[in-house]
Order: C-alpha cells, then structure tokens, then sequence
C-alpha cells in the first residue's frame, strides 16, 4: 500500500531552504578558512597525540564527555607557550550544530578547534559561563581535533577541568504563522548562557523565527527588552540578509521598518553582547506589524529637515548647531495627544530639549521650525522652543553631530524617530591667513594652518629678517594681536550679542583699562553707584519711603540709553581702527589689548543694560506694561543670562572695588528694587554674570591661540577677583512631589524653593511595584548639573515612602514621607522640605 506524503507548509519549506542556505553560507567560509590556513609548525609527539572521544551522532550519541587535569607537565599547547594542553579527536557523523565546553572551577579554560589535519579553525577564551570557554560551530561530517588549554599557563598551577562535545538542538526557527493586516505576529523568550548562538556571530545568543507575508507591504518589527541590548536581522530566502537593525528603536531597543515582497522571511532575535557579557538572563518580546500605509500616510512624519554648523570649529570651544525640524505628514501630532523632543549626540555630547507637547499652535501637518537663517526655508518659522544646541567637542580631528527627534504619544510610547548626521572638523586652536600685526614698534608676519588631522601650527616670522629667531614673549604678542585682528576686530559690529544695538546715540566715551573680571566688576560698580545717585532712590530709601516701581523703571531705562550712548563711542573707535587696518597700518599688540577689553565691556556689560533699557521702554508703550508677552520674552532672556552662580556677592565685590562709600546702603536698596520690580534683577544680574564669566573667555581664547600659558607675560590677568565675588552657593531647598496618574502609576519630581518643578526622565513608579522594594528615579538635574536621585517604596499598607538620594551619596529622609494609600488622581502630594547640595558643588 502505498503511503502520501503529507504536504510541506509554506514555512516549512522555506526553513528548509533558509537553513540550507545559512549552512551553504557557512560552509563556504569554512572551506575557505581550510584552504588559506597554514597547517601548525610544529609536530606533537606521539604521547600526545589527541585521545579519542568517538562519533558525534552514531547510535544515538548526542554528548561527547572528557574529564583530565592540568598537571603542569602535560604536552604543550599548539598555540601558546608554556601552557598545558590535552588534545581529544571526535568525529561528526552527519550535519550538525556542535557546542564545545571546557568548565574548569580552577583555571581558565581556552579552546580551539582544529581540522582533522590541525589546520585551527576557531578558538575561544570566556564564551561559557565565567572563565569557562565554549566554541558552537554548524559542522559537516568528518574528524575534529579539540585542544583543551589554559589562559594562564604552568605558572597558575594545576587544575581539573571537565570537556563536553555536545549536538545542540532546538535551535530551528519557530514558525509565527502568516502576517496579515490588523493580525500582529508575536514572540517572547529569554537570552541566557545555553540559548543557541547566532547563525551569523555565535558567540552571540540567538532565537530565530519564520513569518509567511501572503502580499507585499510594509512591514515593521520590533525587538525590546529591559535589560538586553537587543539586535534585530531579517533573511529572505531570495535575497538573503536584507536588514540588521542595532538601537533603531527607543532606547537599546531594535526596529526594521521596510517595504517586503510577498513570501517566508528569518527573523533572528539576537543581543550586542556576546553571550558570556550578557546578564545571566535577559527576557525579550518580538514584535511584527504590517503598517496600514493609507493611515500613515495620513498621520504625522516629524523629521529633521537640514542640521548646519560651521565647516570648522574648535575643540573646546562652544559652537551652535543649528536645525530644522518639520511635520511633513498630512496629519498634526496633537492628533494622537503626543509630544516630540530633539535631541543632539556628539563624540561626548548629549543634549535634548525639553519636551513640546502638540497643540493647535505646535505640530500641526505641514510646519517647519527653524533654528536660525542658516537652517531657514520659504515656509519655517521660529518657536522658542526650538533653539540651536551649543555644543563643545574635546578632541581635534574629523568629527559630527547628529541631530534627532523622537516622537511620543500621550501615554508616552515611542511613535517616531528621525535624525540626520552632519560631518565637520574640530581644530586644535583658532585658523587665519598670513597677517600682519606690530609688537613693540616692530611688524611680524603671522599664520594659522591646519592639517588634515586638525592640528593647527602658528608661525610668526620677523618682516624685517624672517630668518631671525623670535622670542617667547613677543611671539605670544604677536599671535595674540593677529587673533585679536582677525576674531576681534573683523565682524566686530556684527558679533550677535551686538549686532542689534544702535550705534547712533550721541556717544559718551568710556574708558577699559584691561578684559578681566575684576576690571568689568570695577568698571559696573563705580557705573551702577553713580546711576543710584542720581535717580534719588538711595535718599527716598533712606528717608523710609517705599521704593516705587515707575522709579526703578526709570532708572533701567537711564541705564540703557546710557549703554547705548557708550556703545556708539566705542563701535566708532572700531570703525576707524577697521579702516586704518584696511589702509595697510599693522594692529599693535597695545591696540589688541584695548580692542580686546573694550569688546568684554560692550559684549558682557553694554548688551544686557541695553536690552534692560529696550524692554523698560517697551513696557511702557505696551498696554499691559511689564506683563506684556513681547516684554517678558525680553526680560525672560535676560534672565536667562543672569542665571550664575554668585550674582548678589558680585554686586558687593564690584561696589567694593569701585570704592562706593556707601556700599552696603545701596546693597539695601538694591534687595527693594528687585521686590519692587523683577525686571531689574534680571538686568543687573545679566551685567554681573557677564562681568563674572570675562576670565572665562579670555582664557578660552588664548588657549584657542596656543598661548594659554602667557597671561601674566601679556599682561591679561588683570584685576584680581575679589574673594567675595565666588561665595559657596547655598544648599538647594526642594520638597518631593508625587501624584498618581492614569494608568495607576506615581510619577515623582521635585520642587525647588522658588516654585520650579524638575522632573527627571525616569520617574514611575509601576502600578504592580513589589511590596518593600525601593524603587529610585533617574538623576535630577538642576541648571544641567544632578542634585540628586528620588526614591520611593510601597509600604505593606498601601501607602508609599518617599526618600532622596543626594548627589553625595547621603539618603534623606524628610520628616513629612508617607503619602497615604488611597491617593486621588492628578493632585501632586509634597513631602517635608530637605536640603541638597547645589549644582557642581563639591
């Protein structure tokens, strides 16, 4: 009788034909590593020759075991000196996967694989659990030699080890089914130290998987895990690997999103890692999804558009880099409730922004937000969100940046991704033409060039005998003045924090004698006291009077035209040093120096009071006066350079060092002023901050000349510092707030003295959290530095637990902790007030 053959599924055969096709692929590389292999040098004696363990696979034989000691006086290794080895022979008796371990609880075991004519063909240190070693290998029939080895050689003594050459099964692919719209395809399983290697890199732990798609279409897949790195691949059995995804998803997670014709595809769920690196076990859920493409067509598609930055910057200097982003979809975002952040990734660079929620006004189809004109299109426009990131690179050489932006729904699932990389070189210092520049009475012909690493050489070369050798001193003038000519002078009135001020005012003249701190503080000081002087608050406050608002407005406005009318002196100095400059005259180092100070001065005093004073005669013309939106946009920017550390202490030291005798009265006067009128603070703040931060840069810019160590030779250091002007910041004063959202977890933050809230990035509190487990939210970070970690528990009770984790390793906990069990939904719970140190601090 004759007996049908059941009919092969589609999968079926496929598998076939996708093992047979891995197993081809595998054997060619194999038969090419016999053919380029060089047989081993030398000949084994004959006590050592390889013992034999049998035949892989005959009668049944699954496992091949051998037991043996490392002596000290055993044959020595093929391939490492002076180290024992035992040398076992097995054969394979048809097709298989074969797994070699060599476990040993005293040594460290190392293995290689060799042909039957010790031709080597793999070897391996850790890939068993621990020290162990392990080789998984596809092998053909045939003989096989094992050395069993050692890492540490005859000096770490003898040790016992145990050889298991085993078949490995169970590593077929798992068939999915079919895919077919609005019907998910899904997997899970684990990674852990026996998971079968894979079929591409076997040191790696692997699980493959078989769909059927019946009509092409475009498909996305997914492979997430908490504590893997998961790395997807995607076969045909036409084509072979089409796709390999590594982070494409959020986080470590993978994704390969594609067009696919109709037919059976591997999908391998793998790991970055090699087995022995991974924990000892790491859960996964596989994923594969056929994309309605009507629908997303139809819904957003944010994207960067254009990422631009300078060809060529300097390492350690900051640069913008400018962006447009878009929804180039035919639907908003706020469709889906969501929210997008960009973010930039550089060699030792990270920032993002903060979350934009969408709305009728943000991410609707078809807008583009733009950076600045460089990034600017017929149809962006600009947000205040959306800002160029300040980026600074460590290293000179070739480099990038890339630019993404990761879109998110409302209950905070990834649903987009997008980014572009943008190429540059960072130089070792400043670059310029051949220049020339006077240095006590004598003219130099001074150069930057940069190779192709980045590196920059400065030469500086007598014009009346360029073979004579040129002192240290003068040459660091010189490069000093031909940095100043070419990075000070050129572009000076078009430098962006002075780009916009006016420069007709009937100019006052001012003096600098030098561009330090201590100078601008000396400089501010004696400016300020004399413009208290004469507004009459400093005697209105002394008679008792109320300090009155209009009054302080008045005074700002004072100070502003007063900054600009000093502006317009000094950009018409500029002016006529440009054009003695351009009339063949050499920049001197004395001129440099002044040209130099004067630009701190207009760049780090001048602007911020000149913006005060815009926004105090804005504020008038404006209906709604200070709370007018264009206003306090204006007075929101000055407050956002007036946020150092040690502003009030620097008020004190630059009346000090003006000699202002009665400084501490107007210190008083100065603490009413800021109750009476909040925009004062952020204008006198923004001057003192940038009085503050002059040493700063100037160092910066010496050293983008390679004479970073000639500030005293120069004579730039200038005025000291008074200590007063760097206090210790104060402690940070912050509560902890909770409160439960939606989907039953408790989101956690902090709030800090003044009313900020600073939420970190890892902030829940799973809904089905372990009873007693202390669970603890990722850094919180104030002014970009972390203060601190949140930690909370569920108590047995149902209520939870609150404690903070200092950046300095200390636990508190808050007096007021508990919050009860039955916590309503939305409202924010406070915790007892604790103290944290400040950002940076030590």
């Amino acid at each position: 009788m004759k007996t049908e053959t059941p009919p092969i599924s589609r999968i079926e055969r496929s598998a076939r034909l996708l093992a047979a096709a891995c197993a081809a692929t595998l054997l060619a590389a194999l038969a090419m590593a016999l053919q380029s292999a060089a047989p081993v040098a030398a000949q084994q004696a004959d006590e050592c020759a390889p013992i034999e363990l049998g035949a892989l696979g005959e009668n049944g034989q699954d496992t091949l075991r051998a037991e043996g000691r490392w002596t000290t006086s055993d044959c020595d290794s093929r391939f490492r000196a002076a180290n024992d080895a035992h040398a076992y022979r097995f054969e394979v008796v048809q097709d298989a996967r074969v797994r070699i371990d060599l476990i040993s609880a005293e040594g460290d075991s190392f293995l290689y694989l060799l042909a039957e004519d010790e031709r080597r063909l793999a070897d391996n240190d850790d890939g068993g659990a621990g020290l162990d070693a392990r080789i998984e290998r596809d092998l053909t029939p045939g003989a096989y030699i094992v050395e069993a080895t050692t890492v540490g050689g005859r000096s770490r003594g003898p040790a016992d080890f145990r050889l298991s050459v085993s078949r490995v099964t169970g590593c077929e692919p798992v068939p999915l089914g079919s895919l077919r719209p609005g019907l998910d395809l899904t997997a899970s399983g684990s990674w852990t130290l026996d998971t079968c290697g894979s079929r591409f890199v076997v040191e790696h732990p692997a699980h493959g998987y078989l769909f059927d798609l019946p009509q092409g279409g475009r498909v996305r897949i997914d492979l997430t895990s908490e504590n893997g790195d998961p790395v997807l691949s995607l076969v045909s059995t036409s084509a072979g690997l089409i796709a390999a995804n590594d982070d494409g998803g959020e986080r470590r997670n993978s994704r390969i999103e594609r067009y696919l014709e109709p037919g059976v595809y591997l999908l391998e769920a793998t790991t970055y890692l090699e087995r022995d690196y991974q924990p000892l076990m790491a859960d996964f859920t596989l994923v594969v999804h056929l994309v309605d493409e009507k629908a997303s067509h139809d819904s957003f598609l944010l994207k960067i558009e254009e990422v631009h930055t300078a060809e060529h910057v300097v390492a350690g200097q900051p640069f913008p880099v400018h962006y447009r982003v878009g929804n180039l979809g035919r639907g908003g975002l706020a469709d889906v409730g969501g929210n997008a952040v960009v973010y930039v990734v550089g060699a030792r660079v990270f920032d993002r922004t903060a979350s934009i929620a969408a709305s009728e006004m943000r991410w609707q189809a078809g807008v583009s937000y733009h950076t600045g004109p460089s990034t600017a299109n017929s149809a962006s426009v600009s947000i205040g969100e959306i800002a160029p990131f300040e980026v600074t690179l460590g290293g000179h050489g070739p480099s990038w940046v890339f630019v993404g932006v990761i879109t998110y729904d409302k209950d905070g699932e990834e649903r987009g991704f997008h980014g572009l990389w943008h190429n540059l070189t960072a130089l070792s210092g400043l670059v310029f033409d051949a220049v020339t520049v006077q240095v006590d009475g004598e003219e130099y012909e001074v150069a930057a060039v940069a190779d192709a690493e980045g590196v920059v050489t400065t030469s500086v070369i007598a014009a009346a005998d360029p073979d004579a050798e040129v002192d240290d001193e003068t040459r660091a003038k010189a490069v000093y003045a031909a940095g100043a000519l070419t990075q000070l002078l050129e572009g000076a009135l078009q430098r962006p924090a002075l780009a916009g001020l006016p420069t007709d005012a009937q100019p006052a003249a001012v003096s600098v004698s030098d561009p330090s701190s201590g100078a601008m503080l000396r400089l501010l000081g004696g400016q300020y006291a004399d413009a208290l002087a004469a507004s009459g608050l400093p005697a209105s406050l002394a008679g008792g009077e109320a300090v009155n608002p209009v009054a302080v407005e008045d005074l700002l406005h004072g100070m502003g035209e007063m900054a600009e009318a000093r502006y317009a002196a000094l950009a018409a100095s500029w002016r006529g040093l440009q054009d003695r400059v351009e009339g063949g005259a050499a920049l001197s180092f004395a001129e440099a120096r002044a040209l130099h100070a004067q630009l701190v001065y207009a760049e780090r005093i001048i602007a911020p009071l000149a913006a005060a004073g815009e926004a105090a005669a804005a504020a008038r013309e404006a209906e709604e006066g200070w709370g007018a939106p264009a206003v306090q946009q204006m007075t929101s920017e000055l407050a956002g350079q007036g946020s150092c550390a040690g502003a009030r202490g620097a008020l004190r030291a630059a009346l000090a060092a003006s000699g202002a005798a009665n400084a501490e009265a107007l210190l008083g006067l100065d603490a009413e002023m800021r109750a009476a009128l909040p925009a004062y603070a952020s204008a006198i703040d923004a001057a003192l901050c940038g009085a503050l931060a002059a040493d700063d840069d100037n160092a910066r810019f010496l050293e983008t000349l390679g004479i970073g160590d000639s500030a005293d030779a120069l004579g730039l250091t200038g005025e000291e510092q008074p200590a007063e002007t760097q206090p210790a910041p104060p402690p940070q004063r912050l509560r902890i707030v909770a409160r439960l959202a939606e989907d039953g977890r408790v989101e956690h933050g902090v709030e800090l003295a003044g009313g900020e809230v600073a939420l970190p990035t890892q902030r829940y509190l799973p809904a089905d959290a372990a009873v007693g487990a202390w669970r603890v939210s990722s850094a919180v970070e104030v002014d970009g530095a972390s203060i601190g970690k949140i930690r909370t528990r569920r108590l047995a009770d149902g209520r939870l637990e609150l404690g903070f984790l200092r950046a300095d390793g200390e636990w508190i906990a808050p007096a007021v902790r508990f919050l009860p069990a039955a916590l309503p939904q939305g409202v924010w719970f406070r915790s007892g007030e604790i103290e944290a140190p400040p950002p940076d601090s030590e």
